[in-house]
């Protein structure tokens, strides 16, 4: 295990890292961690179908990306503002999320290798690490992203004063033992760095230190390949082992996926994308040489993995041999020699063999069953609430366009960063968003205009302009920022919201969004 000299590896700060990569707190939004896109389950990649439209901002169509989901874009202010794209959907990144397992062995990260092992402390632009700290120069990045887990030029002073005053995990549930032993005093993360690094100070570097630490507890070497390489000649089938002889041979896969790591650790064309897509290596050192060039992942665990390639191209390993022996793709500008047709050497059966022996010869059991140390929380994100607890419906303005809620973010109470939006609303119209402490009676309306919060008790009525153009159909948004209270005597409290547009489009001069409940816990 290589590991620099500046940052050796700790339990405390394992532990520390664990609870840091599964964290949606460290997000903008509540809703986004490391783990949320890089999980060993799924070969250390992302499970969920997501889709980057690429240059055309068109899709379906042949520059597609299948990649992970982020945040809804905002702007510094971290008020929700529609992006080219995506509008307010959750932006999408443009590349498929590379594997965070086996990952500390590579000298340089991301898919073009723009994360070095020179890691630069971000808040003092000063070296910490000269050499060795590809992990930890990667994990800072996201975090920060206006697309992965942040707003426009998000800051760390922000982000770690909100990890200063949350309580840790407490969107997650069912903790792996370690996590709750670690919790069990009721730690919070100024301790938690306190047992990690000496002192309760929680910076960008320390929280890179303690990521890249956990990421490098996570070795699948317990595959059957590796049990075959150390005398047990039983740990692999007969048909792992033509595959893996196809693999060495004809196949030539360990021309770049070679030693025990399954990857070469460089940078190759395989003609898979025009380059004016994406010039991949290119981008970061300028040399023309690295266009369309982009990382060699190893395959430790592939067969866990349902989107393959930079872009997600393939979703299974079938797809991807079948790309290999046909000469891989047909853009030839810098294709690497290497890449050439092997239909002839790799009949189907031996593609058959070969898939086997990626699929199931190279998995280790422990990640694709999450059993330590590949366990893991289960995420707020993934369940059934993901998206707000909308109720009632909406009432169209103009253009019939029904105004949407935008409240997917987790309602835990002392949640700073808590806001509800709205969207497809008349641009520049006024509006009124509305609390309450219960539903309205099913049915009523005003002026034929659907009402879904209790307006007769007291509600709280905030007005303010729509951004958009004036008049535009569906191009007013809007934010409401409401910081939730640290205190436990809101735990449980619901509360009823609902958005109103004074729309001069329509006969009744209002439109109306469907409700949401607001669940404290």
């Amino acid at each position: 295990m290589p590991v620099p000299a500046g940052n050796p590896i700790t339990p405390q700060k394992a532990i520390l890292g664990k609870l840091l990569f599964w964290e949606e707190q460290m997000s903008s939004d509540n809703r986004v961690a490391c783990g949320t896109c890089h999980r060993a389950a799924q070969g250390g990649g992302d499970p969920r179908p997501a889709i980057n439209p690429g240059l055309d901002g068109i899709s379906p169509s042949g520059d597609d990306i299948m990649a992970s989901a982020g945040t809804i874009h905002s702007d510094v202010n971290n008020r929700y503002v529609p992006v080219a794209r995506f509008g307010l959907n959750p932006q999408v990144t443009s590349r498929t999320t590379p594997s965070s397992v086996n990952a500390a062995w590579f000298p340089a990260m991301f898919w073009d290798g723009r994360a070095t092992g020179q890691f630069i402390n971000p808040e003092t632009g000063l070296v910490s690490l000269a050499t060795g700290g590809a992990l930890e120069s990667q994990a800072i990045s996201p975090i920060v992203s206006g697309v992965e887990m942040g707003h426009d030029s998000r800051n760390w002073p922000e982000v770690t004063a909100k990890l200063a005053g949350v309580v840790p995990l407490a969107l997650a549930t069912a903790l792996p033992p370690d996590l709750v032993a670690a919790l069990a005093g009721g730690q919070r993360y100024p301790a938690l760095f306190q047992l990690a690094f000496g002192s309760p100070e929680i910076t960008a570097e320390r929280i890179a230190f303690a990521i890249a630490t956990y990421e490098r507890t996570l070795v699948p070497d317990q595959t059957p390949w590796d049990q075959f390489q150390r005398g047990n000649t039983a740990a692999m089938t007969a048909q792992q082992i033509r595959g893996m002889n196809v693999f060495n041979g004809p196949g030539r896969c360990n021309l770049c996926h070679g030693t025990s790591l399954f990857s070469d650790g460089l940078f190759h064309n395989i003609g898979l994308r025009p380059i004016v897509e994406d010039n991949g290596r290119q981008g970061v050192t300028g040399n023309a040489a690295d266009r369309g060039k982009f990382k060699v992942p190893s395959l430790r665990n592939v067969g866990l993995r349902n989107r393959f390639m930079h872009m997600g191209a393939f979703n299974n390993l079938g797809q991807v041999v079948t790309f290999y022996v046909g000469g891989g793709g047909p853009n030839l500008d810098n294709k690497d020699p290497l890449i050439v047709p092997l239909a002839q050497q790799v009949p189907p059966p031996d593609g058959a063999d070969l898939v086997e022996f990626l699929t199931n010869g190279l998995t280790d059991a422990r990640a694709r069953n999450r059993q330590f140390p590949f366990d893991r929380p289960n995420l707020a994100s993934e369940g059934p609430a993901a998206n707000g607890f909308p109720f009632g419906g909406g009432s169209a303005g103009t253009g019939n366009r029904v105004p949407t809620m935008l409240a997917s973010q987790p309602a835990n109470i002392g949640n700073v960063d808590y806001k509800i939006g709205l969207n497809n609303a008349r641009g520049g119209a006024l509006v009124a968003f509305v609390l309450a402490t219960a539903r309205a009676p099913i049915g009523e309306q005003f002026n034929g205009v659907n009402i879904n919060v209790d307006l007769h008790n007291s509600p709280t009525i905030l007005s303010m302009l729509v951004a958009g153009a004036p008049g535009a159909v569906g191009s007013g948004y809007a934010t409401v920022k409401l910081p939730l209270p640290n205190d436990p005597a809101y735990r449980g409290v619901v509360l009823t919201s609902q958005w109103f547009v004074f729309d001069q489009g329509v006969p009744a001069g209002l439109a109306s969004t469907a409700g949401a409940e607001i669940r404290f816990f």
